[in-house]
């Protein structure tokens, strides 16, 4: 209250506002409903948000240059959907992936390129040339060595050219030219891909480890396309019609019943997955918050009516700050969306405040617009510079590099005033039209007191344990890291994210590399030579790496094991059999499999099994042969075709190599790119930090994605503290012009810095680190905090005492504890990144209780009668 010229205690201007809202609550109430609809109704029509997460970062950033230069010179768009697909056999791997790409190619308006990286013919004619020369021989001998089986099988490419190469070589058992043991590989492996009595046959039969006489290695089995989706973002998944149309081709394709695993990775699916388990949980979530916000505002005002219009303001703020949002930027992202918890959650801390005060004001009996007037005079104050701190706080975010946290300081510190406006407008105008009953008088609570006096009589004590508490947190401090690997704030249980980690885990096929321009070919192998010195580098590749070594010598092995092949692989094939022909050459081939001589009882077994199952499919329906038939002989037709192209190489140069490859590694005007791999699992952040170090030192001048993660990291961490030390310094300013002193300011300040200390020691211990998503939460932390603190100050200020017991520790701990119980339930979900965010801040609101309810009141001491009043 302010005195009059006559001496008589008049108003504040804040008190007037509430009064005159309160006496003409109708009108109030009806222009915000009147608003509010005009705001939701722009909001429908406008709303729009971004899901691009390459913009949330500034790209005036040096590193985020160099990335744009590269991605101009070499555009990475072909990867945005990884396809990886898995066969129980080379032959089905190659299979499922030829006709998926096939298929994914028609769809024009989906896709706008389609790439296999390791086929078309270049790799079909010439792949043998990149084994070792030692490996080249190996390969051509077990050609030869079955070469006996290839021939009557190249000519008769059917079951009874099986049966009958089966009888041939069994025949050679019988003279002793071999032995049945010989035969224990091919025997095996028909066996395990011939239906048994049920008609269902075990496993999978490959062509290839029959001819190579060894297992399949884990790259013959896995093939990989890359897939450049059309982007729609202004959807929450852009790229999930080209997904499903992926998934549905695959189900089309009937690949997931052939012995084939098809998964999707890539930027694409990673982002969309990560939107989709965000949306787990999501009705439970908000079910919890919802509940638990209801409970403690219940809680905190005793009053349903109270709470009713302490949520139709705070919803009413949420959407004129949206509406302003889409004004301001146009569209959100998934950054600046976070507004909405923040505002959600400071708005109902200023209801709270406001209403909390209003019923302890407020006698049993007495009329309501006094009451809101004594309300309005008494917080007025403290609210008005509780909410312009903290929108000085969030819009101290506005300069900063990290654009997505930039806009949500901008709108969150904006919807601060909108917030403010709206508690000392139409907060008190629906309270009066809603007329709740006054609060009964409330006794104080005796242990509360006791608490009370404690803390004021050994203040020192606990000023002591604090700042003993506050330098051991600091001194944790450097053991505190950022996780700037975003695959950790993600689900592994998700596709895309075991899809990627398993990639991760081949150095050849790891995501995280680091790139480099030359300006030629040349330049770029000398760079190579560096940095494959470097035990650090797993492997480097530039354009010359797709010109294998002594070419000469291994063409001339080839072309001489050609020669030796050429009427094996390239026979007169005979006529298609008939049935009667194919029962008849079943029959014989198991009766030559019966009569086989062996002392090897395991493999007299053996054989005995393979002759029971070729005599089961002789006595079968001709459909069921049909459909064994279908499942075994095209998978050796095409290794066939794969045998004759890799016996027919061309000498490669860099002339000759295909101009879709070419365009990967040399640009137009011929600069030439490096790409260097690191050793060991990229996906650990260790790895990476010495990887790039090394590389670093001998090309400053490297980009990719291995810089753009621990950069980005970085631009997030300096953002938020570059951010933290602008509002810090801007809020201290203002205390100071608002407060008058600096012990004031000191008091108000100094539990901030407590809280901030005990909240990252607390992450230490419990090795939580900062990352993207929990990182957003200390914005609201900072907020809740400079409130929480204003509020004592300015109450201690005016003379008041055991603040303990009084409604304005009240209000402070069921507002905190609405925050918490609210947005604390996000530790639920089954996102990471957002369960830490939930961690975050439940472990911070516990420690802004404890500053400002303990270590604040005897920081304050005595109440203060001397302080200057006003603002």
């Amino acid at each position: 209250m302010r005195r009059s010229p006559a001496g008589q205690e008049r108003p504040s201007w804040l008190a007037r506002v509430v009064g005159i809202c309160a006496k003409r609550a109708w009108v109030i109430a009806a222009c915000a409903l009147i608003f509010s609809a005009g705001m939701v109704d722009y909001i429908v029509g406008h709303f729009a948000m971004t899901t691009d997460t390459y913009a949330l970062l500034s790209p005036k950033l040096a590193w985020r240059i160099r990335e744009s230069a590269f991605n101009v010179a070499f555009p990475p768009d072909s990867a945005n959907i990884v396809v990886v697909v898995d066969g129980a056999t080379p032959e089905l791997s190659e299979e499922a992936a030829a006709s998926l790409a096939k298929r994914l190619r028609g769809q024009h308006t989906l896709f706008t390129s389609v790439w296999r990286p390791d086929a078309g013919p270049f790799w079909a004619h010439d792949a043998l040339l990149f084994a070792s020369t030692d490996d080249v021989k190996a390969v051509i001998a077990q050609l030869l060595k079955a070469q006996p089986f290839l021939g009557p099988l190249a000519s008769d490419p059917s079951l009874r050219g099986l049966s009958d190469m089966l009888s041939v070589t069994l025949q050679g058992v019988a003279s002793g030219q071999a032995s049945l043991a010989d035969l224990k590989a091919p025997i095996s492996a028909l066996i395990g891909a011939l239906p048994d009595k049920n008609g269902d046959a075990p496993s999978f039969f490959s062509w290839s480890a029959l001819v190579t006489a060894r297992e399949p290695v884990p790259s013959e089995l896995r093939h990989i396309l890359l897939v450049n989706p059309a982007l729609d973002f202004t959807q929450l998944e852009p790229g999930k019609a080209s997904i499903d149309a992926i998934r549905a081709a695959v189900l089309a394709l009937q690949l997931d019943k052939h012995g084939v695993r098809v998964r999707l990775t890539g930027p694409v699916p990673l982002q969309d997955e990560e939107f989709a388990t965000l949306a787990q949980r999501a009705d439970l979530i908000a079910g919890l918050a919802g509940t638990a916000i209801i409970l403690m505002l219940w809680l905190a005002v005793r009053s349903l009516r109270l709470i009713a219009c302490i949520v139709a303001t705070t919803l009413v703020g949420l959407a004129t700050a949206t509406a302003l949002g889409l004004v301001v930027f146009h569209q959100f992202n998934v950054i600046s969306v976070a507004f909405i918890p923040l505002f959600v959650g400071l708005g109902l801390d200023l209801g709270i405040q406001f209403s909390v005060r209003y019923r302890a004001l407020r006698a049993p009996g007495s009329a309501i617009v006094p009451a809101l007037v004594m309300t309005g005079s008494e917080m007025g104050r403290s609210l008005t510079l509780a909410a312009t701190a903290i929108a000085v706080g969030f819009l101290a975010f506005a300069p900063t590099a990290y654009y997505g946290v930039a806009q949500l300081g901008v709108i969150a510190g904006l919807g601060m005033f909108i917030a403010l406006l709206l508690n000392l407008t139409l907060l008190p105008a629906l309270i009066a039209l809603a007329r709740p009953q006054a609060a009964p008088h409330r006794h104080s609570d005796a242990r509360l007191n006791m608490i009370d006096d404690y803390v004021v009589r050994h203040r020192f004590v606990v000023l002591g344990i604090s700042l003993v508490a506050a330098a051991v947190s600091a001194a944790l401090l450097p053991m505190l890291h950022f996780d700037f690997n975003p695959m950790h704030l993600r689900s592994a249980n998700a596709e895309s994210v075991a899809t990627m980690l398993d990639l991760m885990r081949d150095p050849d096929e790891s995501p995280n590399t680091l790139e480099v321009i030359r300006p030629d070919v040349a330049a770029a192998d000398r760079l190579a030579a560096r940095f494959r010195a470097d035990p650090t580098v797993a492997s480097v590749r530039t354009l010359s790496s797709f010109v294998p070594a002594d070419q000469v010598e291994k063409i001339a092995l080839i072309q001489d094991a050609a020669d030796l092949l050429d009427l094996t692989l390239n026979p007169v094939v005979a006529a298609p059999p008939s049935d009667v022909q194919v029962i008849d050459s079943l029959t014989t081939a198991a009766a030559s499999l019966r009569r086989a001589p062996s002392d090897d009882t395991a493999i007299h077994a053996l054989a005995a099994q393979l002759a029971d199952k070729l005599t089961a499919l002789a006595m079968a329906s001709p459909a069921r042969r049909t459909q064994v038939a279908a499942r075994l002989m095209p998978g050796f037709v095409a290794l066939l075709g794969q045998i004759r192209d890799l016996l027919q190489p061309q000498t490669v140069s860099i002339a000759t190599l295909p101009g879709e490859l070419v365009r990967e590694w040399q640009t137009a005007d011929g600069r030439a790119r490096v790409s260097i791999l690191p050793k060991g699992d990229s996906n650990e952040i260790s790895v990476l930090d010495h990887f790039i170090a090394a590389c670093v030192v001998i090309a400053p001048d490297v980009t990719g994605t291995a810089i753009s993660l621990q950069a980005g990291g970085r631009a997030v961490v300096d953002a938020f503290v570059d951010a933290g030390a602008l509002s810090f310094a801007a809020i201290t300013i203002l205390l100071l012009i608002a407060l008058r002193r600096v012990r004031d300011v000191a008091i108000t300040m100094a539990p901030i810095v407590l809280t901030g200390l005990l909240t990252l020691g607390t992450c230490v211990l419990i090795r939580q680190p900062l990352n993207f998503a929990n990182i957003i939460a200390l914005p609201l932390l900072f907020g809740i905090g400079v409130a929480f603190h204003i509020y004592f100050v300015m109450a201690w200020r005016a003379g008041g005492s055991h603040l303990l017991t009084s409604s304005l520790a009240r209000g402070v701990f069921f507002s905190a504890l609405a925050t918490a119980t609210g947005f604390g339930s996000l530790w639920a979900s089954s996102h990471p990144g957002t369960a830490s965010m939930g961690k975050l801040l439940m472990i911070s609101l516990v420690w802004t209780l404890v500053s400002a309810l303990i270590f604040q009141p005897a920081l304050m001491g005595p109440a203060d009668a001397t302080a200057p009043s006003g603002l």
